[in-house]
């Protein structure tokens, strides 16, 4: 088999696909905020269903309606691993599906499922510099949305506000809170995109090294761990060289727009 590309050129194809997932993964951060979004109807419904006929929650009844917000947290976390574990494996359909149409390399349906596989388990699994999991991560979204919310429905119940005031300040603190799912969709989802470029490449028989590219500069561009990474040569074959199962290059930090790219067996040029 041949590849008919220099490696300069398919260093171009990898930084051009990394550049398009980037437009996709705005899509699945608009998909995350909208689906953890619905907790706010749960919620508009819980008010609804302790207000008397005036849309006022009396005082004796506000302990039960933050009761009732433990439901809504658990529903957070539930929902949101299975949001981060589909966005985790849409990536690595997508990554699989880009990677065979632009680059040549092409692997087995079967290695493709293992890849899949593969992919959302190490985004589910993966612990981050902070010792957290995802599931932890989105229990700890969970669990400040509640908080948030708790304190707007006690401080309005104590004012003797009704509902319809509630409502647009608990609108409010999902909308001061979606930055958070932004920032969580982002860095698994690319997590994701890398993690599939490199079992891809374990999967094929061409790819033995990777090269490693940081994200790009900025004013803290030399402080950040994919600078470091992009200038280590740990086998002597070059900077940024790696094999493609070093995990280290896979989530350099938080939010990190580095990619990774094939270094293809001189034969198959």
């Amino acid at each position: 088999m041949s590849i008919q590309t220099t490696q300069a050129e398919l260093d171009d194809i990898f930084r051009r696909m990394s550049k398009d997932y980037g437009a996709l993964n705005k899509k699945q951060q608009a998909y995350a905020i909208k689906e953890i979004g619905r907790i706010r109807s749960e919620v508009n419904d819980l008010l609804a269903d302790y207000a008397d006929d005036d849309g006022i929650i009396s005082r004796r009844r506000a302990n039960m309606v933050i009761r009732e917000l433990d439901g809504i947290e658990k529903s957070i976390r539930k929902n949101g691993e299975i949001i981060f574990e589909e966005i985790a494996s849409d990536t690595s359909d997508w990554t699989s599906n880009r990677i065979a149409k632009i680059s040549g390399v092409t692997i087995s349906g079967a290695a493709t499922e293992r890849v899949n596989k593969h992919v959302v388990k190490y985004v589910a699994k993966r612990f981050g510099d902070d010792g957290l999991v995802l599931s932890d991560r989105v229990w700890g979204l969970g669990a400040d949305i509640r908080e948030e919310i708790s304190s707007v429905i006690r401080s309005n119940i104590i004012r003797g506000e009704g509902i319809q005031k509630m409502i647009p300040e608990i609108r409010k603190v999902y909308d001061n809170e979606t930055w958070k799912i932004r920032r969580l969709a982002r860095t698994e989802g690319v997590t994701a995109h890398r993690a599939a470029t490199s079992y891809n490449a374990v999967e094929s028989d061409l790819v033995e090294y990777v090269q490693f590219h940081d994200g790009g500069p900025d004013k803290n561009h030399e402080n950040h761990a994919c600078y470091d990474l992009a200038n280590r040569d740990p086998y002597g074959k070059g900077r940024g060289v790696y094999k493609p199962n070093d995990t280290e290059i896979w989530m350099p930090h938080p939010q990190c727009t580095s990619y990774i790219s094939y270094i293809l067996d001189e034969r198959w040029l």
